[in-house]
């Protein structure tokens, strides 16, 4: 369980920040036309699952890249 349970935190957030964001550029894109919904949800379903993976994957190196500035700017 607890092996499962660090990728809790990265799915959730990825799922919020690729809701509002693919919702903002589908809204910048084709405006709030009829098809809206639909095509804010198509574009959150693929990029969902992608960002999530992004993340959980790239995380130990955005963790390394972080500590390298905070150690350098200290």
């Amino acid at each position: 369980m607890e092996k499962c349970a660090k990728y809790v935190g990265p799915i959730v957030t990825t799922f919020m920040v690729v809701f509002f964001v693919t919702g903002f550029i589908t809204c910048l894109n084709v405006g709030l036309s009829d098809d809206f919904v639909m095509r804010w949800v198509r574009g959150w379903l693929f990029g969902w699952p992608i960002a999530a993976l992004a993340v959980i994957t790239l995380a130990p190196v955005g963790n390394t890249i972080t500590n390298f500035i905070v150690r350098k700017l200290s």
